[in-house]
């Protein structure tokens, strides 16, 4: 027998994407891959030469603490009080196995199986798959113009049985970035039904700006938030499976059993580099932030400039979130005909939630700027 909860649950659609190159139909000879959020350039060459040093270590292979080395801790504390105008403290940060984890760590914590989670729609595909798999029951919050949810209709879906509301931003996978007032907004909101608000911020360090993203931790947020974060993303170290998790120290007693049974503790090498990251690669991150507001406004005016029948809903961070002009066509349909016939693997917008059919995620973050009018002419020869 099978778990039930798993066997009912999707398969990952990244997996389902990249079987389609499997087909007879598929054979791309120059693919435009713009189905997985991942960097296109390496670590920094600074942060390679350090875990060169790092390995000879023999303590950096043997089990560590739970919730992350003391010193990775306060080092994470100490940028998120830098990143947020804020006071929080080391004890207050758990480091995980990467921000996925950190999901599952709080989801779990926080519900018991039929208890309820509110996550807007479109959702991040493995946020609902652990949800479905825990027995907890997804709440979907619609999005409206500009793929903003909307407080009116989060409130309406508040039960006895909530226990958390999810946000994340900037969005994976429409690439929104949800303005300071509705962030606050969302938190009162949980904070006066005495729930959760947990905040997955991924995708932080590539926002068109280095102002606070919200003024959450100014308060007393132990209470409400529950701050998440990876450095995959920032330090282009995704394989390393390292994120974050910022948590009232209770919270995080309940967080230290369950993580002790995921994976005992976070990768040590994983976390010497996110160290060395938040200590020495400032700039480069910056660098980085420009390079990829750079390549959304690219496409942006290149989806401008060409008639191409795609209407862009969301852009931002790594992500364009599309409407393809295929009218009553799934989506899933619409991402096989565009791989096959034009070499472009993206992601069917049914994959992120009900009501989605309509729309193709492009992850255009691995993709030199050169090969950005390329896949805008092969979105308009699709049309």
């Amino acid at each position: 027998m099978i778990n039930r909860n798993v066997h009912s649950t999707m398969s990952s659609p990244i997996s389902e994407a990249y079987s389609w190159l499997d087909s007879d139909a598929a054979s791309p000879t120059d693919l435009i891959d713009v189905s997985q959020a991942v960097p296109g350039y390496p670590p920094a060459p600074e942060l390679t030469a350090h875990l060169q040093t790092v390995l000879l270590d023999p303590a950096v292979s043997r089990y560590g603490p739970v919730l992350g080395m003391p010193g990775i801790r306060s080092a994470f504390a100490a940028d998120t009080s830098r990143a947020y105008q804020a006071d929080v403290a080391p004890h207050e940060v758990a480091i995980t196995a990467g921000c996925n984890q950190a999901f599952a760590l709080a989801a779990t914590v926080v519900c018991a199986p039929g208890d309820e989670l509110i996550i807007p729609v479109p959702y991040y595909f493995n946020h609902d798959m652990w949800l479905r798999i825990q027995g907890i029951r997804p709440r979907y919050l619609g999005c409206r113009e500009g793929m903003l949810p909307a407080l009116d209709d989060a409130a309406e879906l508040i039960s006895d049985r909530t226990r958390a509301l999810l946000l994340v931003t900037p969005n994976n996978p429409t690439g929104t970035i949800y303005p300071p007032d509705l962030i606050h907004g969302f938190y009162e909101l949980a904070h006066r039904h005495g729930i959760w608000l947990i905040l997955d911020e991924t995708y932080r360090d590539f926002r068109p700006t280095t102002d606070p993203a919200h003024r959450l931790f100014a308060g007393s947020w132990q209470k409400t938030l529950i701050h998440l974060y990876s450095f995959s993303k920032t330090f282009s170290i995704t394989g390393f499976r390292v994120g974050a998790m910022a948590a009232a120290a209770e919270l995080l007693v309940e967080v230290d059993k369950v993580a002790d049974c995921m994976t005992i503790c976070p990768p040590r090498p994983a976390q010497q580099a996110a160290g060395f990251g938040m200590e020495r690669l400032g700039p480069w991150v910056e660098a980085n932030r420009r390079l990829m507001n750079g390549r959304v406004e690219r496409f942006r005016s290149e989806m401008a400039g060409t008639a191409t029948g795609y209407e862009i809903a969301a852009a931002g961070a790594y992500f364009a979130y599309v409407r393809h002009p295929f009218g009553g066509e799934p989506s899933r349909d619409v991402a096989k005909r565009l791989l096959y016939q034009h070499g472009v693997l993206s992601l069917a917008g049914e994959m992120f939630g009900p009501a989605q059919e309509s729309y193709l995620r492009l992850a255009f973050a691995n993709l030199d700027d050169e090969r950005i009018p390329e896949l805008v002419a092969r979105l308009a020869a699709s049309a």
